[in-house]
């Protein structure tokens, strides 16, 4: 019974075979026609931020970070399996050296999808090395210590290294540690963390400290204060003398260590010599202060009298 099947089977098979091609041709088409049009190739764009690769560890790219337009084509489904997370703009910097360039604009995207459109194509990028200076360290002292006492010394590192692009090491004026002091009266340690700024005060971006903290060992000893008369360091100008001097203030207290207040009884103004066609002459002195003093003033008015030399021989 099976053979005799067999060969009906291959009977029916034998007939009208052309027609059987060509209905075969015909259902293929129609399938790829419904599935044309059911997963239909669409277009879609997409914003996202453009980004540097490869940046070799001795330069530092700069750009206008912007979005580029991104415009990919794909089947239908595959827009519903993917999303802008999958899709990035970037700028291949590995074969550029220090510069500037226009450089096209490069996407990447998932197997499947074609790019038919980038925009903006080019992104301007300054490639600057990466470089380090060695820099005096400067520790600014803020608040004070216990009263009848003062800081005599601080020691710590005095040189740091600042690294980063040339063009903002460049501009790194100081580096800076702020020690903060608050009613200490024994001597004690602290870290200070550092910081690199510019001729404004302001810190520099993309520029390391190393180290970018440090140990400070503060010394305190016993100090002093006392109020001492203010000297006027002025020389008269020839063919002329001095008639009178007149200082505002004309004290000044100092603070510092104890030994150093005790052996100091005046303290100078720098040394002037008024101009010779003057009469009278005013000006603010800065005041020379002895190291680790503090003066309630730094500078001081001064007002000169001054008056031609007689000739007191007589013929």
């Amino acid at each position: 019974m099976p053979k005799i099947m067999i060969e009906q089977v291959k009977v029916a098979l034998s007939r009208n075979k052309l027609k059987k091609i060509v209905a075969l041709i015909l259902s293929m088409a129609l399938w790829v026609y419904v599935m044309g049009s059911q997963n239909p190739v669409i277009e879609d764009s997409y914003h996202v931020k453009v980004r540097i690769r490869n940046a070799p560890s001795e330069y530092k790219a700069f750009y206008e970070e912007q979005d580029a337009k991104v415009k990919l084509s794909a089947p239908r489904s595959y827009f519903i399996d993917y999303n802008e997370s999958d899709i990035h703009a970037y700028i291949d910097i590995s074969d550029y050296g220090e510069g500037e360039y226009d450089l096209p604009i490069e996407a990447s995207y998932p197997k499947g999808f074609e790019l038919n459109e980038i925009s903006p194509k080019t992104v301007h990028v300054k490639i600057e090395p990466i470089i380090e200076s060695v820099m005096e360290l400067q520790l600014i002292v803020n608040g004070s210590s216990k009263p009848n006492t003062v800081i005599k010394t601080i020691d710590s590192l005095k040189d740091v290294t600042v690294v980063g692009p040339k063009n903002m090491v460049e501009t790194v004026r100081k580096v800076v540690g702020y020690v903060v002091i608050v009613g200490e009266g024994n001597d004690f340690e602290m870290d200070v963390p550092l910081s690199a700024l510019d001729e404004n005060g302001r810190e520099v971006p993309m520029v390391r400290v190393i180290p970018n903290t440090i140990k400070a060992f503060i010394d305190i000893e016993e100090g002093a204060k006392k109020t001492v008369p203010i000297v006027a360091n002025i020389t008269a100008p020839n063919g002329k003398e001095i008639s009178k001097i007149t200082l505002r203030p004309e004290n000044v207290e100092i603070e510092g260590l104890k030994e150093i207040v005790d052996s100091i009884s005046s303290v100078k103004t720098l040394a002037i010599t008024p101009p010779a066609d003057k009469t009278l002459y005013k000006s603010n002195l800065t005041l020379e202060v002895p190291e680790h003093i503090k003066t309630s003033v730094s500078e001081v008015n001064v007002t000169v009298e001054l008056k031609n030399i007689q000739n007191q021989s007589q013929s």
